[in-house]
Formats: C-alpha cells, structure tokens, sequence
C-alpha cells in the first residue's frame, strides 16, 4: 500500500517536521551491507533512492535515519506517494530460540565477556553480520 502526501501548499513547515517524525517510528527496513576494508552501505528497500554510507555498520545506520527523514522531507513537500512499510516485518517479534552445542554456548559467553557486551548483544552483532543487514530503531 502506497499513501500519497498533500502537496506542499497544504503542509506548514511544523506539519512537514511532525509528518517526517511519524513516518521515521513506522517500522521501515533498514540494510547493512560492507565490510571494513570497503565500507558499508546502508538502505532502506522499500523507500527507494534512500541510502547512505559509513565507516562501521553503527555509523552507517545512524546516518541512514537522517537520509530518511530527508527523503521523507521531499516526498512530502513535493506532494510525493510515500511507501509503507513492508508488513512482514511488523509479523516477527524479534524474538526466537536457538539451541546451540555446549561448547558454541561457551565460547560465545567468553567472547561476549572479552568484548564487554551480553551474550544476546554478541549474538545479534553475529547473526546481523552474517545476515547482511542491521535492524535498528530509535527510541
């Protein structure tokens, strides 16, 4: 589903500010992709054209929240359809169990230690990486 923006004529710039907010809490998909050496391309598939680059995946995700608020800015001031978010992604609740041999459960607990972060935090970082692509919302 696709909703259209008033053009800009009926907007005031505080509508435009309150409108991009909104649309920045929806729960759009965010991608990750890189490495170190390359850098990392961050994007959001169903907003097309939207994207950004960073030295780190976290950067590059950080960064990608402003290239949406801007994409949305001119979507909306130019009176643009603005995409929804994919439903899938509203179908998952984040949460799933994996069983894992003893000696994996371990290696990863010393990891998460040595790194200073959950064993959840390590697993996520891991499994995001292996995947190509980071979720992230703003609180």
């Amino acid at each position: 589903m696709v909703v259209a923006s008033p053009p800009r004529a009926a907007m005031t710039e505080a509508e435009i500010d309150a409108a991009v907010q909104e649309l920045l809490r929806r729960p759009y998909r965010m991608v990750v992709t890189g490495d170190p050496e390359e850098g990392y391309l961050a994007e959001v598939p169903e907003l097309p054209g939207c994207f950004t680059a960073g030295d780190t995946p976290e950067e590059a995700m950080a960064l990608l929240r402003d290239a949406m608020g801007g994409w949305f800015d001119v979507r909306l001031r130019d009176g643009l359809v603005i995409p929804e978010p994919d439903p899938a992604a509203e179908s998952h609740s984040g949460k799933f169990l994996v069983r894992v041999p003893k000696r994996l459960h371990a290696e990863l607990a010393r990891q998460a230690e040595r790194e200073g972060v959950s064993l959840n935090a390590l697993a996520t970082t891991y499994l995001a990486r292996e995947a190509g692509y980071q979720a992230a919302r703003a609180e």
